[in-house]
């Protein structure tokens, strides 16, 4: 096996693994001596069907097994709900997954949820315009990104208490978005991306800038309220405080895309809030740093 074995169906996850005691177990069982079984868990930028995203750029530089689930679009709150967490922190424990890597909390200040937290200036209001450090204020009055630092937490704590207890190597991996370029930016849906279903498509997005058009000045102060609400907001008030050694110890860590150069650059998205599959390619890199940072280093050989 050169690359990642990986399916995103779970009767298929369990042909793959064999009963506990059958010879395809075993054989699974030593192939992962020296390669990772991960579980990738999260929003678009691992679970889109229309292109080579995040999750499966990753994988297609691992040598090992993989399971990618999730649904684009979806919320933190709806990702990690407790009825969801509980259910996947028992496929944790029934398959040696080493780690799970975790993309969510992006969609959480989007769309009809950022346009609800400016509703008053939402038309047919005329609520005179602010700037992105007034608007990014305005969030962090009312803990505009706790709900998706509780969810993260809960979702940890599960897996601490749960799975640590019996895997003590098991680890978490997470991750900051890139900073954005193309505010205002619609999904550029063709033939040539996602196929015949583009003629079938109307436009998508933009998600960021549609509410805030009628709150911020212009696009560069569309630009400059994302880089707030992806760093100072998702980053800072929810990631970092979860990955200090005060919180979970070692066992949660996460790639900062921030300072990543080509992200900086318009051609490296397709849209507002999503890279090209070539730009995935590239953020694959320091994603799979931090991932093989996380496993025994017994396994580590396995990650490109």
């Amino acid at each position: 096996m050169d690359t990642m074995a990986w399916t995103t169906r779970w009767e298929v996850w369990r042909d793959l693994m064999g009963t506990p005691s059958s010879a395809q177990r075993r054989r699974v069982n030593t192939f992962l001596q020296s390669r990772p079984a991960l579980l990738y868990w999260g929003d678009s930028w691992f679970s889109t069907p229309l292109y080579l995203n995040l999750a499966r750029q990753s994988l297609l530089r691992i040598d090992g097994l993989a399971m990618v689930v999730g649904k684009p679009g979806a919320t933190a709150s709806e990702l990690f709900r407790p009825s969801e967490v509980d259910r996947m922190v028992d496929r944790m424990l029934g398959s040696p997954f080493d780690a799970v890597c975790l993309s969510a909390g992006g969609n959480d200040q989007l769309s009809e949820r950022l346009a609800n937290s400016f509703r008053a200036w939402q038309p047919p209001s005329s609520r005179p315009k602010i700037d992105a450090a007034q608007a990014f204020a305005l969030l962090d009055a009312v803990d505009g990104f706790g709900p998706v630092r509780e969810r993260y937490a809960s979702l940890l704590t599960a897996i601490r208490r749960r799975v640590l207890r019996k895997r003590p190597a098991f680890r978490a991996i997470g991750h900051t978005y890139a900073p954005l370029q193309r505010i205002g930016a619609p999904a550029d849906l063709t033939v040539q991306n996602i196929g015949l279903i583009a003629w079938l498509k109307g436009e998508i997005g933009p998600w960021l800038w549609a509410p805030m058009q009628h709150v911020l000045h212009d696009l560069e102060e569309g630009k400059r309220f994302a880089d707030l609400l992806l760093f100072s907001g998702f980053r800072d008030q929810v990631l970092r405080p979860l990955a200090d050694p005060n919180a979970f110890g070692d066992f949660f860590s996460y790639a900062d895309f921030e300072q990543f150069a080509p992200a900086h650059k318009p051609a490296f998205w397709y849209d507002e809030i999503h890279p090209t599959e070539a730009g995935f390619a590239q953020l694959a890199v320091p994603f799979n740093d931090a991932v093989k940072d996380a496993l025994p280093s017994a396994k580590q050989g396995a990650v490109s």
